[in-house]
């Protein structure tokens, strides 16, 4: 099963996809430190996290991989009537925007699913297209994980897992990152830290200014 089979099959939102995560609103005070505007929620799914900022007053832009989930998205804002939140579709690899458009891109539990290769490729493009002191935010899979050498390795920290959502289960590419390799992927930027997020401390929260 993909992501796009996931979404399509579903005829309401499960709870846990109306809920922004929980690290989001530590973020707003960086935003308004940074006077963040326009956000990119790169890999936004069904809206959770894009609809909570835009009701906080930043312009949001979605980018997802499954036109379900766009729909979901799309008629979410529609529902809240937030004019400032809109969804497109796109690749972690080829973000469809113009270079330096963006204060800040939202990276919610999706970067660390690839070989190391693909990472280093999204961490261009969010760079490309973040403006001079533009914030990248996201959260990212640890080696505390205990998922960590589950599956089969298919390179170093690297393990193609099966997932489970509710009654699906689908296999997965994740990368597990020790907090060193953090911080290595984040060397294009002048500015970063990376921290265990306090309510799932097998993720580590990467904090970065261009």
């Amino acid at each position: 099963m993909t992501w796009e089979q996931y979404y399509s099959s579903l005829k309401q939102l499960p709870k846990r996809l109306r809920k922004p995560v929980p690290f989001l609103a530590e973020t707003l005070p960086i935003f308004k430190q940074f006077n963040v505007k326009r956000v990119l929620d790169l890999g936004c799914g069904a809206g959770r996290n894009s609809i909570y900022l835009a009701k906080k007053g930043f312009d949001v832009i979605g980018v997802d991989v499954s036109k379900s989930a766009l729909r979901f998205a799309n008629n979410w804002a529609e529902e809240e009537r937030l004019s400032n939140a809109t969804f497109t579709l796109g690749t972690m690899v080829n973000i469809p925007f113009d270079d330096y458009l963006f204060d800040a891109v939202v990276r919610v539990s999706v970067i660390h699913h690839g070989v190391k290769e693909y990472i280093m490729r999204t961490i261009a493009e969010i760079n490309r297209i973040l403006r001079r002191k533009g914030v990248f935010i996201a959260n990212i899979a640890s080696v505390r994980d205990p998922r960590y050498g589950d599956g089969e390795k298919v390179e170093e920290n690297t393990f193609q897992i099966l997932e489970a959502f509710e009654e699906y289960r689908f296999e997965e590419l994740h990368h597990f990152f020790t907090r060193e390799e953090a911080f290595e992927i984040l060397a294009c930027f002048s500015n970063a830290t990376v921290e265990l997020l306090k309510e799932k401390p097998n993720y580590w929260k990467v904090t970065a200014v261009k």
